[in-house]
């Protein structure tokens, strides 16, 4: 007997902020992993779980945040079409939905433990595996497989890397960064970190976020570099900034997808949108420079 307006928003938060506990919950966290993975010419390595180490703390606070400020920042709305929404009864699954279901588990296990295990092939070769299995299993047509293929993720990951290397060579990259750490006044590369954050949280609540990862992780990179510092916790930084779009429902598809179920106005994502931001800003600036010491 809960407003759906009370569990739509909370939904949407967990859903941008719990994909940042694997490699594969969003576009976003595979951009990151390429720029440290290729920028450091492979003697840093981004493993499946690694950004779980401030994903996880990072969703929990989340949680609690929203059990107990959640009802006095979030209107109670009901939706004007709630029979369009309620749960079919007797939903089953059938043997495709078992097929799938196992096929999810595998594929993302194998992706797990290709860390560990030398034979087995790369992560996004055991992932096209899984995707061809689906087919094969006759759970989509060969159309539909293809009709789910996001290509603006597709593009962004594809031409990040050479935006990345052009703007390394050409010095475009470190004359940004030195942009930035003259504006900072000289300030050290928390200060700096906390800065880009802000920033890029800011343009993520009007744009794509995948778009905003994949132009900042380069500059992040390259700040970081400037100051000699380890630049994994930049990197991560904007990806974690990146990930809470959750002021407006422009950010994410998401947020867009339950305004009319819960018959929400744009105003009613800013109030906790804007809270939530606040705290995973501290939790990042307390937990990034831990995980990922500056200077080691």
């Amino acid at each position: 007997k809960l407003k759906p307006s009370r569990l739509l928003i909370p939904l949407t938060a967990g859903a941008t902020i719990g994909g940042n506990i694997s490699v594969i919950g969003s576009p976003g966290n595979l951009i990151a992993k390429e720029t440290i993975e290729r920028f450091s010419e492979g003697a840093m390595s981004v493993t499946f779980f690694e950004y779980a180490k401030i994903g996880i703390p990072l969703l929990l606070v989340a949680a609690v945040f929203y059990a107990f400020a959640g009802p006095r920042l979030i209107p109670a709305r009901e939706s004007a079409e709630a029979e369009k929404y309620a749960p079919k009864d007797d939903v089953r699954i059938g043997g495709r939905g078992w097929f799938t279901l196992v096929t999810l588990v595998l594929t993302i296990a194998a992706m797990i433990a290709a860390d560990y295990v030398p034979f087995l092939p790369p992560m996004h070769i055991t992932a096209c595996v899984g995707a061809m299995a689906v087919v094969f299993g006759r759970v989509l047509t060969q159309k539909e497989a293809f009709a789910a293929f996001d290509l603006q993720a597709v593009f962004l990951l594809s031409f990040m890397t050479p935006l990345g290397n052009a703007m390394m060579k050409t010095g475009a990259a470190r004359q940004i960064s030195d942009a930035v750490v003259s504006a900072a006044g000289g300030h050290g590369p928390l200060v700096l970190m906390a800065i880009l954050w802000l920033t890029v949280w800011g343009l993520t609540q009007v744009m794509s976020n995948t778009a905003t990862c994949a132009l900042f992780c380069p500059i992040g990179w390259s700040i970081a570099k400037a100051l000699g510092a380890d630049p994994r916790a930049v990197v991560i930084a904007v990806l974690i900034a990146s990930s809470v779009a959750v002021c407006t429902p422009l950010a994410i598809p998401a947020n867009s997808m339950i305004l009319e179920p819960g018959n929400l106005r744009f105003r009613d994502f800013f109030r906790p949108g804007i809270a939530l931001s606040a705290v995973a800003f501290a939790v990042s600036m307390v937990l990034l420079p831990r995980i990922y010491p500056f200077f080691s």
